[in-house]
């Protein structure tokens, strides 16, 4: 073999490795357009996530109904909150119950009406189901004159302006707030906070009481009240009232107080309220009344 021949050969072989070089790099190019193509294309191959469970449209239910002069209204719902207003007159009870209700959810049953000497409010659902996550139903009376009241809830709220009856109220672990009632008040919850105005001049004999485990009441009282109050917690007492408080080690409630609000009355006559909770704080404040600047004089 001569230098020239030896030199082709040399040179083909060199020529061949700058051949399988560039195909590799062309090759690696392509390969990086294609990965490249592939990782934009990639998230519109991928599943979209599940979508959440969908709600109806709330739904709102509006009825009316004509009492018996005096009949008691005894309302459980243990689905939501219960808002009491004042409904006039002429006995006359009007509902408005909204609910919202998941998409395949057991459908609550709701039928208020008469049940023995009481009208019943006791929304529902079928036997064996349970409450689906977002569903509840939450109700407006608007409460006639002289109709007592009686509301339970579970960790719904019970809220009630100008009602012109007794109310009765009981929570688990719902708030309760009463103004403006123009009767006898009865609340309790366990660790729910209670806030209520009590009515001035309560009938001789008579007894009302608010009550928790751990949650705070506040009483709001004017010097009209003319009442016993007795209060007990193993919480703090706030109030404008002069206290007398006796110490009860060891127990609990550990303490006792008792005031006098306005001027009440002795014995059987007398009109008592008690303000009790375990361990939550009570404040029993005083109510500013509202006096006419022309019914004030100028000393002239």
């Amino acid at each position: 073999m001569d230098a020239a021949q030896a030199g082709l050969r040399a040179s083909d072989r060199y020529l061949g490795r700058g051949l399988a070089q560039v195909l590799l790099t062309c090759a690696l190019g392509v390969t990086g357009v294609v990965l490249v193509a592939s990782a934009h294309a990639a998230p519109q191959q991928q599943s979209e996530p599940a979508a959440p469970a969908t709600m109806d449209e709330p739904e709102r239910q509006d009825l009316s109904f004509k009492l018996p002069l005096g009949q008691s209204i005894e309302v459980d719902n243990p689905y939501g909150t219960v808002y009491l207003r004042f409904g006039g007159y002429e006995h006359q009870l009007d509902i408005r119950a909204t609910v919202q209700q998941p998409k395949g959810a057991a459908r609550f049953a709701f039928a208020p009406g008469p049940n023995g000497q009481r009208f019943v409010v006791t929304p529902t659902l079928p036997d064996g189901a349970s409450l689906a996550t977002g569903q509840r139903i939450d109700l407006i009376l608007y409460v006639p004159e002289a109709h007592p009241i009686k509301v339970t809830t579970v960790a719904g709220n019970i809220e009630s302006r100008g009602i012109k009856a007794d109310v009765d109220f009981k929570s688990q672990s719902g708030n309760i707030i009463a103004r403006g009632t123009e009767g006898m008040t009865l609340a309790e919850t366990d660790d729910g906070r209670i806030q209520v105005m009590l009515r001035d001049g309560p009938p001789a004999g008579s007894y009302q009481r608010l009550a928790t485990r751990t949650g705070e009441i506040i009483a709001g009282v004017s010097d009209a009240l003319n009442a016993d109050v007795e209060l007990s917690t193993s919480g703090v007492f706030a109030t404008e009232y002069s206290l007398t408080v006796e110490h009860l080690d060891k127990e609990e409630p550990n303490k006792r107080a008792f005031a006098k609000v306005g001027q009440p009355k002795a014995g059987k006559e007398g009109a008592q309220i008690a303000l009790d909770s375990l361990r939550g704080n009570i404040k029993l404040w005083r109510r500013t009344v509202f006096v006419d600047a022309s019914d004030e004089t100028d000393g002239d």
